[in-house]
């Protein structure tokens, strides 16, 4: 009896682990996982979370001001985000991620785009008081410390591992992609001179660097450079309409990605899988916009290396379903 006790929970085990498996490659990630956005409706801009899988949108933010850009915290627990909602000035705030307990981490000036750090420790963000540099703070708001110095910077990504934190910058030599340590030491180009480069944002495993920028055509497209031994560039989207914005999803199969037409309206949220395929349109087709996506997957196949899960990630194949 033990033995087949034994037996029956060993085949219940692979039979589970093949179908997380399946999940992971077929390119929609778990079906439990999250994506907050930025949703404009009737011109009021809000944080929203949706399910991949069946949309199902809940708006976490109910102020008339503008709030925008959210990040979620690696355990899931809290979102930030940016709202004028306080003197009409962006600042960084931080909720529950049921839309709760909204406090501001920041003060004076302008502060955007935050980026947690894989630990939840800290918090990266860019704040605009002569010139746009990249700061990092306690996930409280403490300890504010400027990483930046020369040029124009903006929206940083943390590495998995948490020791880099790659970010955008315009300097003498034009706006390309960067990377920096932590503590903003060595700070090193990646890419040649591209057209208005934006969005960098990490695989799961740290080997690629999913960023927007104009192709030869003047159309924001999504590429992908390999920081994993000698650097390569790759394009992963080609056609019309616009494409920015990427996010990888935690088990590094999908990309959500932000899309429209010009003029710079009618966004929606897009998922494709690594290799640029697209899968499907995740938001609703209406005239509102859907940008800024930012997963969440509780199921804990990992963002971070250092998180002790299998993570599953490589180029997959899938058949297009629309654009």
């Amino acid at each position: 009896m033990l033995f087949e006790t034994r037996r029956l929970f060993g085949a219940a085990l692979i039979v589970s682990v093949f179908f997380l498996m399946q999940i992971g490659t077929r390119g929609f990630a778990s079906p439990l996982a999250k994506i907050a956005i930025t949703s404009v409706i009737e011109d009021n801009s809000d944080i929203y979370v949706m399910n991949v899988v069946g949309g199902n949108q809940v708006r976490l933010t109910m102020d008339p001001a503008r709030d925008y850009d959210p990040s979620w915290s690696p355990d899931g627990e809290r979102i930030a985000f940016v709202s004028n909602r306080e003197r009409g000035i962006e600042q960084i705030y931080v909720m529950d991620s049921d839309g709760g307990n909204t406090k501001r981490l920041t003060n004076d000036s302008t502060h955007q785009e935050p980026a947690w750090s894989p630990n939840g420790v800290k918090i990266a963000y860019v704040r605009n008081r002569g010139g746009r540099q990249v700061w990092i703070m306690d996930a409280d708001g403490g300890n504010q410390t400027q990483l930046t110095e020369m040029g124009k910077n903006r929206q940083p990504a943390w590495s998995p591992d948490g020791k880099r934190i790659a970010f955008v910058s315009t300097r003498n030599r034009g706006n390309g992609l960067y990377v920096m340590e932590e503590n903003g030491g060595n700070q090193e180009r990646l890419t040649p001179d591209m057209n208005f480069t934006a969005n960098p944002t990490w695989s799961p495993d740290g080997n690629w660097i999913a960023f927007g920028a104009l192709d030869e055509v003047h159309t924001f497209q999504i590429y992908a450079a390999r920081v994993a031994g000698r650097l390569r560039i790759e394009r992963l989207t080609h056609d019309l309409p616009h494409k920015l914005q990427p996010a990888w999803s935690p088990d590094g199969t999908t990309i959500a990605y932000s899309s429209w037409v010009v003029p710079f309206d009618r966004k929606r949220i897009h998922l494709m899988s690594s290799d640029g395929e697209h899968l499907k349109q995740l938001s609703e087709d209406r005239d509102d916009h859907y940008a800024d996506p930012d997963w969440f997957d509780p199921v804990g196949r990992s963002v971070s290396p250092a998180a002790n899960f299998v993570t599953i990630w490589g180029k997959i194949k899938m058949p297009a379903a629309g654009r």
